[in-house]
């Protein structure tokens, strides 16, 4: 008898579609500008205008990025993305 094959779903997590405004909102109230923003995410400014223009960061940079606003009392800005819940078929019906 062949052995049953399972699979695994991923986590989806939404992105959230206003990061580029949040990291604005925590720039100018934090009062750095993008080139000491960037330093102290150990990144270049020129990434940060990467994110601004919609390219997502990667899981370092984003942990980099918490850090930094909860140092600077900003963290309040950040958004928060909640996890996209998948379709799953006939769960509507489970009353």
């Amino acid at each position: 008898m062949p052995r049953q094959r399972l699979t695994h779903r991923r986590a989806v997590h939404a992105f959230p579609e206003d990061f580029a405004e949040s990291l604005e909102r925590i720039r100018e109230t934090s009062g750095l500008s993008w080139g000491e923003l960037a330093r102290r995410l150990g990144t270049s400014p020129l990434t940060l205008r990467r994110w601004r223009a919609g390219i997502r960061p990667n899981a370092q940079h984003l942990f980099a990025l918490m850090a930094v606003a909860r140092d600077l009392g900003v963290s309040h800005l950040l958004p928060t993305g909640e996890p996209a819940q998948p379709e799953l078929p006939g769960l509507d019906r489970l009353d």
